[in-house]
């Protein structure tokens, strides 16, 4: 690591090589303040007059609740912005608004005639809609607030009377349209209905439900039997087949009340055997040849498997017999049923399409009822409310005096005024600036470590007589710090492996991040070898992860670093016990090694890693910036790897014996 040192080069100069100083004049005589107040002045009294000589502005408006149209005698409750639009094109229509004019000037408000013209009466109105509703404002703006309330309320009375005249001239035309067309629906169902009472006779059609009609309803009861039938036969089938396989398979098969007799016999056969081996186990044959109790047991055994074998062969041919005719009796009731749906098919499928035709008449005569019942529905609607080409409106609120006006804002307008004027005239000072200004005298720049003149270039000036120069020298901040000392890994691991039970666990915490200090508080409670984690507190608390190494010998108690009465041993006692083991090891240079060797070698491991500088401390603890700085030069070019890509255990640790 190479010293840096930078230097400061302080020139003075001869007071008569400087230019004469001007004396300023005072400030209210400024050139630059008097083009700015003339400036100030020229842009703010126009803006400031035009301001304050506008009129105020006032503002009236009535809400008004509009239906749009949909037929002469429906409505529609949504909103509608189409609807809107076309209100606003109605009620600013040139119609409505020379009727308003006419109605104005004719003195009908308050007797107070008002002259104004529709294209006046067109630049104060608007129509504005509230949004997601069918509500829409009828808005007045002018500077008479007297006459705002007068124009809009003649406004609405003109859209009104409008409303009604339309609606009154289509009302007859509209009632006369639908009497018609309810006399001809009349006819049409009379008709329908005669057509479909003949149409139901002549097809045998009792029922307006499908099924509860006969051929239907037969059609009905012979699928279901045929099910069942089928059903049946599956089951014979199936049963037969079970016995055939019994029967391959040499099981019993016998009629049910014979299956208890059957169950007896073999009983008491497997009781004679039994018997009988017994007997043939403990006597010879010819003792039981002229035993007359004992020589007849095996005549028994022989007549009993007889009739057993009597029983099974006759069981199996009734059980046999009797499946193959259930099975013959469901097939033959199958096939019958299938036959008279085969031939009740024909008549079902003709009723069907009667039945269609039927259902189709029906519909008819039920569409053309409804229309019917619409139209009288619609009859009496008309009769009750009217719309046309206005829609249905309610007068939701009425226009009123407004009491202050809504613009302009005039001290808004000033505060602009004012700020626009500062900025003008700030532009004007920069620009009288900008075309007065001088081109700049030479001067003379001292500039740090560099000759600012040559002293023979000077007149009067020779070279001793230059001013004096101070030339200050200061150490690169990183080089304040204490030279890092790194030790050899098998230098380390020979200390590691000849030290004692305590002294590897003060070595290895030391090759793990915290300081003598550090350890000589560490607690039971600190330490975690389940999950690998140390605890450790201070100024700088953090979790460390143990190595494998610190685990174990956290779990000998012969590693603990205690005095026989349980105390924990002090940094000093720890200090102590670390030359004890240096000096044990008998390594050469062992003078060298210290706590602290210990701990900048394993930081010098970590950074040659590429470990990020500001992640040691998460590791190390606290390290002064100048101390932390100097461990850069052992830093590897390039992108640094962030902790978790780290090698936490130190090399001088890895395979030594414990």
């Amino acid at each position: 690591m190479h010293n840096q040192y930078s230097r400061e080069i302080v020139s003075t100069a001869n007071p008569h090589w400087l230019p004469p100083v001007r004396t300023p004049g005072p400030w209210y005589k400024s050139r630059r303040l008097i083009i700015f107040i003339v400036a100030f002045l020229v842009c703010a009294l126009p803006a400031l007059s035009y301001v304050f000589t506008r009129p105020a502005v006032y503002l009236s408006y009535a809400t008004l609740l509009t239906v749009a149209q949909t037929a002469i005698d429906q409505s529609s409750n949504d909103a509608d912005i189409q609807h809107v639009a076309i209100q606003k094109q109605i009620l600013l229509g040139a119609e409505l608004l020379a009727e308003t004019s006419r109605r104005l000037k004719s003195g009908n408000h308050a007797g107070v005639s008002i002259d104004l013209n529709p294209d006046d009466i067109r630049q104060m109105l608007d129509v504005r809609a509230v949004a997601e509703t069918n509500l829409v404002e009828m808005v007045a703006e002018g500077p008479d607030p007297q006459l705002l309330p007068a124009l809009i309320n003649t406004w609405i009375d003109v859209y009104l009377d409008a409303r009604e005249k339309e609606v009154s001239r289509l009302l007859g035309d509209t009632t006369q349209i639908l009497h018609g067309e309810l006399e001809s629906l009349s006819e049409k169902i009379s008709i329908k209905r005669a057509e479909l009472d003949r149409f139901r006779r002549h097809n045998d059609i009792s029922s307006i439900e499908r099924e509860e009609n006969e051929a239907l309803a037969r059609l009905k009861g012979l699928n279901e039997s045929l099910n069942v039938a089928s059903e049946e036969e599956v089951k014979a089938k199936a049963r037969l087949d079970a016995i055939n396989k019994a029967i391959a398979r040499g099981q019993a098969v016998v009629p049910q009340e014979d299956t208890r007799t059957l169950s007896l016999l073999e009983s008491r056969a497997q009781e004679l055997r039994e018997e009988l081996g017994d007997l043939n186990r403990r006597y010879t044959q010819e003792f039981l040849n002229l035993s007359p109790t004992l020589k007849v047991i095996p005549e028994q055994l022989a007549l009993l498997e007889t009739e057993i074998k009597r029983m099974r062969q006759q069981g199996q041919s009734v059980v046999l017999s009797d499946a193959e005719q259930e099975y013959a009796a469901a097939r033959q009731t199958a096939r019958e049923i299938r036959g008279q749906l085969d031939a009740h098919k024909a008549k079902a499928s003709e009723f069907s399409s009667r039945f269609v035709e039927h259902e189709a008449l029906r519909n008819d005569l039920e569409g053309l009822e409804s229309l019917y019942r619409e139209g009288q529905e619609r009859l009496a609607q008309i009769e009750a409310r009217y719309s046309g080409k206005y829609p249905q409106v309610d007068v939701i609120e009425s226009a009123f005096l407004p009491g202050a006006p809504i613009g302009p804002n005039y001290w808004l307008d000033v505060l602009i005024a004012v700020a626009g004027s500062v900025l003008f005239s700030l532009f004007c000072v920069w620009l009288s600036e900008f075309l007065t200004r001088k081109a700049p005298s030479e001067s003379t720049v001292n500039l740090a470590g560099i000759p600012l003149y040559e002293p023979d270039l000077l007149p009067g000036v020779r070279g001793n007589a230059l001013p004096p120069v101070t030339v200050l020298s200061h150490q690169h901040p990183v080089l304040d710090s204490p030279q890092a000392r790194e030790l050899p890994v098998e230098q380390v691991s020979a200390l590691f492996n000849s030290a004692g039970n305590r002294e590897k666990l003060l070595i290895a915490l030391l090759l793990s991040g915290p300081s003598l200090e550090e350890i000589a508080a560490i607690s039971r409670l600190d330490i975690d070898t389940g999950n690998g984690k140390l605890i450790i507190h201070g100024i700088s608390p953090r979790t460390l992860p143990l190595s494998p190494i610190a685990q174990s010998l956290f779990a000998n108690p012969a590693c603990h670093l205690i005095t026989p009465s349980g105390e924990p041993l002090t940094s000093a006692d720890l200090k102590a016990l670390l030359a004890c083991a240096i000096s044990d090891a008998g390594l050469s240079g062992a003078e060298e090694i210290t706590a602290d060797t210990l701990r900048q070698s394993y930081i010098i491991y970590l950074v040659k890693q590429g470990i990020r500088l500001a992640e040691l401390e998460s590791i190390m603890g606290y390290l002064p910036p100048t101390e932390l700085s100097a461990y850069g030069v052992y830093s590897p070019p390039g992108r640094k790897r962030p902790l978790e890509e780290i090698n936490l255990l130190y090399p001088g640790l890895q395979g030594v014996a414990l």
